[in-house]
């Protein structure tokens, strides 16, 4: 059975340190810019955030796209972040490079892919400041020092942000959060 979920999607970029982005980089994964990526969802109407993403853009496989450092199921108490729509139209310059995300599978060990969603909602520009705290040392579950490595990235410029809220087709028993995906707690 379908039903319909309302997502508003927060979403900034900020640009970090290209060769430590390299650096940190699983292998297999070439840096595409020298950018850092948080995507934020709230769900059916709720202002809470629900499900948040730290990503980078990379290309692996033949394909583009997202390489998800880290996700969480709520907003850590480290990472300061707002967003304030401004009412202007806008969107991601990048937005048609893109072919999906690489996630790591804790089922299988390996990093998976998803295609990537087509959100055809109009975006809005929004102002945003990101300022992060060192996490605790075994924050995560896996991979500690690397993804503490990308935190600590000093944000060199905040590139873009927006806001969209669109519909989301789901199945009834989609997962909807993707703890699968290795969302921390």
């Amino acid at each position: 059975m379908k039903y319909t979920m309302i997502i508003k999607q927060y979403v900034m970029a900020y640009r970090a340190d290209e060769n430590e982005i390299k650096r940190l980089l699983p292998p297999g994964f070439e840096s595409l810019r020298p950018v850092l990526r948080i995507n934020v969802e709230c769900f059916d109407g709720d202002d809470d955030w629900g499900y948040i993403e730290f990503n980078t853009p990379v290309a692996a496989e033949g394909k583009r796209g997202w390489l998800n450092i880290v996700s969480w199921l709520e907003k850590p108490d480290y990472m300061h972040l707002e967003f304030t729509p401004t009412g202007k139209a806008g969107g991601c310059p990048h937005e048609a490079d893109n072919d999906g995300c690489f996630y790591w599978d804790y089922n299988t060990g390996h990093y998976g892919f998803l295609e990537a969603e087509v959100i055809d909602a109009e975006k809005e520009c929004a102002d945003c400041s990101l300022d992060w705290e060192l996490p605790p040392a075994n924050a995560f579950f896996d991979d500690d020092e690397r993804i503490r490595s990308f935190i600590k990235l000093p944000v060199e410029e905040i590139l873009g942000a927006y806001v969209v809220e669109f519909d989301r087709e789901l199945e009834q028993d989609d997962d909807v959060i993707g703890a699968e995906d290795g969302a921390e707690q």
